[in-house]
């Protein structure tokens, strides 16, 4: 289980845990605040122990889901009784907590129409599925609900992956879950989305935020100047999904 951090590849001043699982990347990310750390995704429960060892020195309060999918919220339950922390989960992800098939998600390409059916039918197996738990706090239309909290940061809607994902905005890094991805080690398009249409307007903020950095829920955090052409050519192909 190979591991990569900012210590050994510095991006800009993000703080992140990249763990390769048989080459599949998983992504976690601490934000610092003025009243405890906030912890952006958990990974899948296998990575716990690196994600526990990883975390450590800081003072977790808060663990922020940008979306209810096992790979991101696996670990979410138990690191909440562990370190006395509180969840925080997009209102309309509520519904799928432990139940993917809540929101079937499609293919944003045909070249991904296989891997699509396989997402759906394993998606649903209880071996899946994330330990249950419900989200202390629920994240709606209030983007300045973390100020609150001490983070220099806000909360960015990017429905589309899943109905209620949602993005943190903190010193010129977006922190986006799946919104974007970076898992075949290159800036491309999420393979999945319960809307593909809200997915197309969720790329499009993205290109109108122009953060200097995406962090992303799959692989290492990309450069925004990387990822601009691939969002644009991905939305000069998908346009009519704008009207």
């Amino acid at each position: 289980m190979r591991c990569i951090t900012e210590k050994e590849l510095p991006c800009g001043s993000i703080r992140y845990l990249c763990v390769y699982l048989g080459g599949s990347p998983v992504s976690c990310y601490v934000l610092r605040g003025r009243k405890g750390d906030m912890l952006i995704d958990t990974g899948i429960s296998l990575i716990n122990k690196r994600l526990r060892e990883y975390i450590s020195p800081y003072d977790i309060w808060y663990i922020l889901l940008t979306h209810a999918h096992t790979d991101h919220d696996g670990n979410a339950a138990r690191l909440r009784k562990e370190l006395n922390s509180e969840i925080l989960l997009g209102e309309r992800d509520r519904e799928l907590v432990g139940h993917f098939g809540r929101q079937p998600v499609k293919a944003t390409s045909p070249r991904y129409r296989l891997r699509n059916i396989q997402q759906n039918v394993c998606g649903r197996m209880k071996i899946f599925s994330s330990a249950p738990y419900t989200p202390d706090i629920l994240l709606g239309s209030d983007r300045n609900i973390l100020r609150e909290y001490g983070f220099d940061a806000e909360i960015v809607p990017l429905p589309g992956h899943t109905l209620g994902s949602v993005g943190v905005l903190s010193e010129g890094v977006l922190y986006c879950g799946d919104a974007f991805t970076a898992m075949w080690g290159k800036p491309d398009i999420t393979p999945h989305a319960a809307s593909p249409a809200a997915m197309v307007r969720s790329l499009e903020r993205i290109l109108e935020l122009s953060p200097v950095w995406l962090a992303t829920g799959h692989g290492l955090p990309v450069k925004m100047s990387e990822a601009r052409p691939v969002i644009r050519k991905y939305l000069l192909m998908h346009k009519h999904q704008l009207k």
